[in-house]
């Protein structure tokens, strides 16, 4: 793309919302001075000239607890989705590293336009916007180098040129201006920028591949307070999320946010809906809020990979397969993973990873390449009943019985009367499901369950 076609769509200055100069660019692209947390992320598949299939995930994260205390990470991921395998690098920069005489911070972020960089034990990462002949910035268009090293030790390292095919958006479109309620803090600045397209270089181990592809997305999110609860009490497990981008094939692009309180039986907390991008540059963003998700399987977190905050269970199950709705949309989608169990060593716990959509949009079929992240690690009783809830979901048909087991364990549960629903689910439920077609789906969450109960 040229850098006229390029600056004679979005030129800077650009303003994103109007009147709002924090949603003003290149310095929105830039850190936040005043704002405790400051988040950077760009993701995206990638084709390679060998046919492989490949995608990405990179996160820049600044912190400023208490607006002094440096408690900064950069994570970088790369997955093959052609096995379905996934390698996973996070450094971190915190006390008491980063209090040390003498110390600097790993990560440098330039305030009034991108400039990234962070010197982790792999080598320096950088994601930076490209300038012109002229020296000028150009708008939009950036240069990124990660680099990471896997669980098996192998380096990993992506060189990018990413430009854009359409302009920024809001989160919340004009219902909202991309200033939300997001993890309890309600002064939260986010936007996205989605089919941005991206050429370069892939290596990993002993894999050198030349790469491309159009469906990359850049998200932002900046925070008064610290992200990691200080809009909870400094709880970081308080509130949860679910957060997805799908890319669908007929150009239309959807931010999809879910928040829920954990202190209170996982409620579904704002900002949570639909946050749409279309090719058409003159059909504005719009945001709906209707959105309904029904989490259809679990996946249990992995041993292998520990939060940088010690976690309230050995046994915590995320969200996998899920199903989609909006009636205003008239949305309708089936999500599956590309790979199993994606989960990062982030300060809780933290799964995203690629993922493939099929279904309907306004009455036409529709599928779609997205990312999809969480945090809601559920661990409690009662939320490990709706996990083997679930996982029993296709025996129910030929184990009608089941239906009115799970339900009673669920009652006794919320009454206080544990050892009753310990009883049921040992020598009612447990039995049904020792049959050897179903023991490997569904032990581990018999037992995990158990543990819950008797603790």
């Amino acid at each position: 793309m040229s850098d006229a076609k390029i600056t004679g769509r979005w030129r800077y200055p650009f303003q994103l919302v109007p009147g709002d100069s924090l949603l003003e660019f290149p310095a929105a692209e830039g850190e936040h001075a005043g704002y405790e947390s400051d988040t950077w992320f760009l993701a995206g598949p990638l084709d390679a000239a060998s046919g492989r299939s490949f995608a990405f995930l990179a996160i820049v994260n600044k912190n400023r607890p208490g607006g002094s205390v440096v408690a900064d990470f950069y994570t970088m991921a790369l997955f093959d989705l052609d096995t379905g395998g996934y390698g996973t690098y996070t450094d971190y920069d915190m006390p008491p590293l980063s209090v040390q005489p003498g110390a600097r911070p790993k990560l440098r972020a330039a305030a009034g336009h991108l400039d990234l960089r962070y010197e982790g034990t792999a080598g320096t990462a950088s994601w930076t916007t490209c300038r012109g002949g002229d020296g000028e910035l150009r708008p939009f268009t950036y240069r990124v180098s990660l680099t990471g090293v896997d669980q098996t030790g192998q380096p990993m390292n992506l060189e990018l040129t990413v430009t854009p095919t359409r302009a920024p958006v809001p989160v919340g479109a004009s219902a909202y201006n991309g200033k939300i309620a997001c993890f309890g803090q309600n002064e939260t600045y986010s936007y996205f920028q989605s089919s941005m397209a991206m050429t370069g270089t892939l290596r990993w181990g002993e894999t050198r591949e030349r790469v491309a592809g159009t469906s990359g997305h850049v998200d932002r999110q900046w925070f008064p307070k610290y992200a990691g609860g200080g809009g909870t009490g400094g709880d970081p497990r308080a509130r949860s999320h679910e957060w997805r981008t799908i890319s669908l094939d007929n150009g239309v692009d959807l931010s999809i946010w879910q928040q829920f309180d954990r202190t209170s039986r996982n409620g579904r907390q704002p900002f949570s809906g639909i946050t749409t991008s279309y090719p058409n540059p003159q059909t504005p963003a719009e945001c709906v809020e209707d959105v309904e998700v029904t989490v259809t399987s679990y996946v249990r977190w992995p041993d292998s990979v520990r939060p940088l905050i010690p976690p309230p269970a050995s046994a915590r199950y995320m969200p996998d397969r899920h199903l989609i709705s909006s009636a205003t949309l008239r949305l309708d989608l089936a999500g599956e993973p590309l790979v199993a169990a994606p989960a990062h060593a982030l300060p809780i716990e933290y799964m995203e990873g690629p993922y493939h959509y099929r279904g309907t949009l306004r009455g036409e079929p529709v599928s779609g390449f997205a990312f999809y992240e969480r945090s809601l690690a559920l661990y409690r009783d009662w939320e490990l009943i709706d996990v083997l809830n679930a996982t029993v979901a296709d025996r129910k048909t030929s184990e009608p019985q089941l239906n009115t087991l799970i339900g009673q364990m669920r009652s006794l549960v919320s009454s206080g009367r544990r050892g009753e629903a310990l009883q049921i689910l040992q020598t009612a439920i447990r039995p049904i499901l020792a049959a050897p077609q179903a023991r490997s789906a569904c032990t581990q969450v018999l037992d995990d369950l158990i543990a819950a109960l008797s603790a």
